[in-house]
């Protein structure tokens, strides 16, 4: 079944933008008088302006938001400013849509840095919320491990009452059975197909954006979920109109779940090269891949202390006491010490080339990180996969338009969010340098806006996040 049958399911009520507008934007609404008049027009006159589309960038452009909405956007000269408008000069700068990372966790941490039970509050999901915000990501879809109070967080956020980047959620995801009983995994470990269908049956009352389940093997160290349970799975998240995404890693695995009406991939195929028959498979039904390579570099960037690590973009957003935990020769030591290292570090260079394989074949290609497990931190992350998926062949924008449009198209926004057009909600981020030159510029983040208004954003030149100035 293909997504485009259920779009109802996906897409982000208007209502939710307005109400994100009121809550992240201006928190003092509530204490003005009713009578007050609605806030002037704001125009962004002179910024090289990528839109998220794939188009050609504009430069020199203009760019007017309404309250929480872009009204306006394009060439400089083609685009009428209100007369009543706030006009900011950002001549030099660039203005690109806010990145959506379409596979993150969230809850599973307090510090970024390890794990312990009681994590997943809604204290520390909104606090994990902005900081992805923060870092210029203004939507997360949480992929998995989410427990059942996820649901009432995003509802709390629809009406209002959460801020943060705009939250999607699979609840608790799917994984083997295994006998083992693990108090702070919540996720459904169906035994049987009457089962299956069951535990789907009840996370549809909860009303998930997609559906999440493991078929993989750990590198052998586990089991994976039984062909005909993960079947039953499909099917019947099917019949109740939601989507499967999986997570996978060897191309056999691949090819059996497309057999059985997968609608996306969450990591890259990293065990061989992809061939024609995938390619094809894909192709005919529309299904994307999330390449998540730097979820595969986390595996042992700590061991080999790269370069990223002492990166003051990346350390700006780090919890107290974060680095100390990830520099200690405790953690350094761990991760050298696993025996699958070196498959780690070949299954990143086979995940670059399945990645250029299946982009120059014209499968659709989205973007995530699966940040947010303990050491592979929220925000940071998502400019690191950028960077990534340069190095594999793409071109810096490839990678935007994946992070960007292509996502809300995914996740059913495309005429709410994603994108720099008319009518689309005015979140975007202000570079001071063009990512199409570097895509490492997207770390030289200027401002974060989001519903119409900047918002906290974190500054490389600082330990701290602060308030975006213009």
């Amino acid at each position: 079944m293909k997504a485009a049958k259920h779009p109802h399911r996906f897409a982000v009520p208007t209502a939710f933008l307005v109400m994100l507008t009121v809550c992240l934007a201006c928190p003092r609404a509530a204490a003005q008088a009713p009578t007050q008049t609605k806030d002037r027009p704001v125009a962004l006159k002179g910024a090289r302006l990528i839109d998220g589309t794939g188009r050609p960038p504009i430069e020199n452009s203009v760019l007017v938001i309404e309250g929480s909405q872009i009204v306006a956007a394009g060439k400089a000269g083609a685009v009428s400013i209100p007369k009543d408008a706030a006009v900011q000069d950002v001549t030099g700068k660039t203005i690109m849509p806010a990145l959506i990372n379409l596979h993150g966790h969230l809850g599973l941490s307090n510090n970024g840095a390890d794990s312990a039970a009681g994590h997943y509050t809604e204290e520390n999901v909104a606090k994990q919320l902005n900081k992805y915000l923060s870092y210029g990501v203004a939507t997360v879809a949480s992929f998995g491990q989410d427990e059942d109070l996820v649901f009432s967080i995003r509802a709390d956020q629809r009406a209002g009452k959460i801020g943060g980047s705009r939250l999607f959620t699979a609840g608790r995801g799917f994984l083997e059975y295994t006998g083992k009983s693990n108090p702070t995994d919540h996720r459904y470990r169906p035994q049987n197909l009457e089962e299956a269908r069951a535990d789907v049956r009840e996370l549809a009352a909860h009303h998930p954006d997609y559906l999440k389940m493991w078929v993989d093997d750990g590198l052998g160290h586990g089991t994976k979920i039984k062909p005909e349970i993960y079947r039953a799975i499909i099917d019947e998240a099917h019949k109740q109109h939601i989507r499967v995404f999986a997570h996978e890693y060897y191309l056999a695995d691949a090819k059996a779940l497309l057999a059985a009406g997968l609608d996306g991939f969450a990591h890259s195929i990293r065990d061989q090269a992809v061939d024609n028959e995938l390619i094809m498979a894909m192709k005919s039904r529309g299904v994307f891949l999330i390449p998540t390579l730097v979820r595969d570099e986390t595996l042992f960037a700590y061991a080999d202390n790269v370069k990223w690590i002492d990166d003051p973009f990346f350390q700006s957003g780090l919890e107290p006491g974060a680095l100390t935990i990830i520099r200690s020769p405790q953690t350094v030591g761990k991760f050298r010490q696993d025996p699958d290292i070196a498959k780690y570090r070949a299954g990143l260079e086979m995940a670059k080339k399945n990645l250029k394989a299946l982009s120059d074949a014209g499968v659709k290609i989205a973007f995530g990180t699966d940040s947010g497990i303990p050491t592979r931190f929220p925000g940071y992350l998502e400019h690191r996969e950028l960077q990534l998926m340069v190095e594999a062949g793409l071109t810096p924008m490839q990678a935007i338009v994946a992070a960007t449009g292509t996502n809300a198209e995914i996740l059913g926004g495309t005429k709410q969010f994603g994108t720099l057009q008319a009518g689309r909600a005015a979140e975007f981020i202000l570079l001071d340098a063009n990512p199409l030159d570097d895509i490492r510029n997207t770390e030289k983040l200027s401002a974060v806006w989001q519903a119409g208004k900047p918002v906290h954003s974190v500054s490389a030149g600082s330990t701290s996040t602060r308030a975006s100035r213009q």
